[in-house]
Formats: C-alpha cells, sequence, structure tokens
C-alpha cells in the first residue's frame, strides 16, 4: 500500500512527520459504531445513547494513539541504530514506519521490530493496572473503567497479533532476523520469511471466506481483508529483495538509454510539441542550456497551460529544475551518474515516484536517461536464460 498517497500531517514528534491516511477514518468509525452499539452498553448500563457514542469515539482515538507509541518506538529505536526513518503513517490496518534502509545487521533487525510488540504490552498493562485504581461509582467513574480495560485488552491482543510470524508483521521480522543470523544470508532470510508471511497470508483468507459464507459471520471479512494486506505486502517484500539481488553490482550506465537531442529552454510549448513530441512520440524532452542539463519538460506539465497559449509560453516556465540548480523550487528533477549503483538510482525512482532521471557526467552535461519502462525492458532481457548462456544447447 502507497501510504504517501492521499494522508494529511497531523503532527511531527522527535523530529518525525506523523501523518494519517484517509483509509484511517473508515476503521475510526467502525471501531466507534461497534464499541457504542456492543461494549458500552454492557459494560456501563444506564448511560444514555449520546454517552456511548462519545466513549466509542474516545477509545477509538486513544486505540490509534496506542499504535502510534507502538509505531514510534519502532521508529526511534531505528534512528538509534542510524537508519533513516522518513514518517510515520496510521491508516486502515494500524500504522507503519517508514523506515527508508533495511538494517545491516540481524541484531539490530530483531530490537527494531521486537520493541513495538513490547510497547503494546507495556501500554496494556499500564491500562490495566491504571483501570484497577478508578472506583466504579456513577457513570463517569465506570466509563472510564470500561475504557481503559477495552484499551488494555485490545493492546494485548495488539502485541500478540504484531508478533505472529507472518511477514511483514513485526514477528516476521523477528523470524528474518533469527534466520539471518543463522544463515548469515540477508536475501536468504527475507525469503523464506515472506514465503512464510505469505502462507499464513492465505490463512487469514481461507478462514475469513469460511467465517463469512459458511459459518455466517461477516467479521470474517475483516479477517480476509487482513488476510489479503499480509498477502500483498509480503509478495512486494520479497519481490524487492530479488530486484535487489538482481540489481547489485550493476551501474546506472549499463541499464540507461542513451542520451535523446535535448531542447532550450526557452523554446515555445508549440516547438517542442512539434519538434519534438510528436515526431518522437515522447512524453518528457530532456532540456538542456549551453550543455548543462535543466531536467525534463513534459506533456503533463503543459496540462495547467491553455492550448492558445502554447505559442508564447516558453518550456522554461512550465518544468521542474535539477536537483543542483540554485534556483530550482521546490520541484525537482533528480539526477544521477553512469558510475552509480543502479540499486541507488532504482531507489531515487521509487522515492520520488518519477518516470525517468537523467543521467549527467561530472560537468552536468546530459550523457543518458534512466527510465522505469526502458530499465523494465532491459532487465527482463537480461534475466533471459538464453541470453545468459544458460540455455540448453
Amino acid at each position: 500500500m502507497n501510504t504517501g498517497i492521499g494522508t494529511l500531517r497531523i503532527a511531527r514528534i522527535g523530529g518525525l512527520d506523523v501523518k494519517i491516511h484517509w483509509s484511517l477514518l473508515i476503521i475510526v468509525l467502525l471501531i466507534s459504531v461497534e464499541m457504542a452499539t456492543g461494549y458500552f452498553p454492557t459494560h456501563v448500563p444506564g448511560a444514555s445513547s449520546g454517552t456511548y457514542w462519545v466513549l466509542g469515539l474516545i477509545t477509538a482515538v486513544l486505540l490509534f494513539g496506542s499504535v502510534l507509541l507502538h509505531e514510534l518506538s519502532h521508529s526511534l529505536v531505528a534512528r538509534a541504530k542510524g537508519l533513516p526513518v522518513r514518517d510515520i503513517t496510521l491508516f486502515l490496518f494500524g500504522g507503519v514506519s517508514n523506515i527508508e534502509q533495511e538494517p545491516e545487521r540481524a541484531g539490530d533487525e530483531f530490537v527494531i521490530a521486537v520493541v513495538g510488540p513490547l510497547t503494546s504490552f507495556v501500554l496494556a498493562a499500564l491500562f490495566w493496572g491504571l483501570a484497577q485504581v478508578v472506583v466504579p461509582v456513577g457513570v463517569v467513574s465506570t466509563s472510564a473503567v470500561a475504557v481503559l480495560h477495552d484499551l488494555a485488552f485490545i493492546n494485548l491482543m495488539l502485541g500478540a497479533f504484531n508478533l505472529v510470524p507472518g511477514f511483514p508483521l513485526d514477528g516476521g521480522r523477528v523470524l528474518r532476523a533469527a534466520i539471518w543470523a543463522g544463515t548469515r544470508n540477508y536475501t536468504t532470510a527475507t525469503r523464506a520469511a515472506g514465503f512464510v508471511g505469505q502462507l499464513i497470508a492465505y490463512g487469514f483468507i481461507v478462514w475469513g471466506v469460511y467465517q463469512t459464507f459458511f459459518a455466517g459471520n461477516f467479521s470474517g471479512l475483516w479477517t480476509a481483508l487482513i488476510g489479503w494486506f499480509l498477502l500483498s505486502n509480503a509478495a512486494a517484500s520479497v519481490a524487492a529483495v530479488n530486484q535487489q539481488a538482481t540489481l547489485r553490482g550493476l551501474t546506472v550506465g549499463q541499464a540507461m538509454a542513451p542520451a535523446p537531442a535535448t531542447i532550450q529552454p526557452q523554446m515555445t510549448l508549440s516547438y517542442m510539441l512539434n519538434r519534438y513530441v510528436l515526431p518522437y512520440n515522447l512524453r518528457a524532452v530532456p532540456v538542456a542550456e549551453n550543455g548543462r542539463f535543466l531536467g525534463f519538460a513534459a506533456l503533463s506539465d503543459m496540462k495547467d497551460v491553455p492550448q492558445e497559449q502554447w505559442g508564447a509560453v516558453r518550456v522554461s516556465q512550465i518544468m521542474p529544475r535539477t536537483d543542483d540548480d540554485p534556483n530550482a523550487g521546490s520541484a525537482t528533477t533528480r539526477t544521477v551518474q553512469a558510475s552509480d549503483p543502479l540499486q541507488q538510482a532504482v531507489q531515487l525512482l521509487d522515492e520520488g515516484d518519477l518516470e525517468q532521471v537523467g543521467v549527467v557526467d561530472p560537468a552536468g552535461s546530459l550523457v543518458g536517461v534512466l527510465d522505469r519502462e526502458g530499465l523494465r525492458r532491459w532487465l527482463q532481457i537480461r534475466q533471459t536464460p538464453a541470453l545468459n548462456g544458460t540455455a540448453p544447447a
């Protein structure tokens, strides 16, 4: 799941941005409804329906506060181990710490993974302890005890669920750390943990489908949905490590396409369209001035310019600039060099959600282009057995 789309920053804690995804509203609503119509009428009898709804909302908000602390513990320990952490995002299935780099040691992986469930267990104990000191006399104190007991139980279940050895859950990462420590091979450990994660995910899906269609329990749909989420993320993790293995040792220069003809920034959009885009079927045209690459001008950059103005608006007015341009705005075109590791360039494409990057020499001149589609075709050709000398004679 791409949690960067549809997110809103709500806070900054310890130098980390905390964001919420729009899907969080769905689970907050579902939890509030469940608490207001099922749990609190039983545990706080005699209160008004409005009180039940308020208590349900409070429980949902405190629950995701607990999830935030769970993820914050991951992030803070990761940073203490020297790993960069971009932000924390809360969404439909809980939360995720966006750690931008994998640990280099199995021991670090274990500590970063296990601290999350431990935090949930500590919170469960804290909420349970607080519930013991509140005397349930009257609606207010009885409501407080009910909320605290519920939060204690949920955090206990959250910690236990995250210890399930299904990658990418915390338990799956603990499993990877154990296999990694035993085999001393990160790739093997990730593939093994991912395989176990996919098996567990299929188990969730099958059980959820059975509960929904054969046992008449429609909460099974939620179980199946969780299984699907785990399955897709486990598969993505395995695919990512396979890609890393494929790209290891390769450079940008091996995979880049030759540099196409460049356009000067003072040319008009009509000139770019008629002389470059249409004749060569291009989606983006590299822009250079005095031999120095400035960035790409793309068809998508033209969308806000009325067509009748294409003959007057210049290319320089619509294009982002390179990341080393002192006049660049907030939107920039990233560049790499031919000698850079290909894995690093792919990471740049993914993190920036870019379609292509310019490949420049030390002087800033364009020497090639690395784009997603061309890279995909190049890797397919490279992995063809006949071209690797592994085909049967």
